[in-house]
């Protein structure tokens, strides 16, 4: 039994349909599932390349890992510290990858990159704070 029983008609000019075009393919949705998600709330994002696949499954191979060596040293009372400096070792680098994919950044100076983060954040609750302010004196 269809779940949608009803129709809508709309008409897009052709920059609107373009965009919308544009956007469902990036997610990889058809057009009427893409609205549907933007009616009910949800902002469907860009669908993965392969690379996120091959970074998510070696994150879950560290995150094995991590939990394989907790389990032991809760059994055998103590750290294997060869094997958590591999597994360091091989999160940063997951880590740095991640970075590198997102950002298009080759050499990250992490320390500076957490400060401009940690600014826009403070950036952003401060408009936020303003906004919230410019709202409660105009509904009263």
């Amino acid at each position: 039994m269809r779940t949608h029983t009803k129709t809508f008609h709309i008409r897009f000019t052709e920059k609107e349909y373009d965009r919308l075009c544009k956007y469902a393919e990036k997610s990889g949705l058809p057009k009427t599932t893409y609205i549907r998600h933007m009616i009910n709330g949800c902002c469907p994002t860009e669908r993965p390349g392969i690379d996120y696949w091959k970074m998510m499954k070696e994150l879950q191979s560290v995150g094995n890992g991590l939990t394989r060596l907790v389990d032991a040293a809760r059994y055998f009372g103590s750290l294997h510290t060869a094997k958590i400096e591999d597994l360091k070792k091989r999160f940063e680098k997951m880590y740095l990858t991640v970075i590198n994919e997102i950002y298009g950044l080759q050499d990250l100076d992490v320390p500076a990159t957490l400060e401009k983060g940690r600014q826009v954040a403070e950036q952003e609750q401060q408009e936020v704070k303003q906004n919230d302010w410019k709202i409660r004196i105009s509904s009263h």
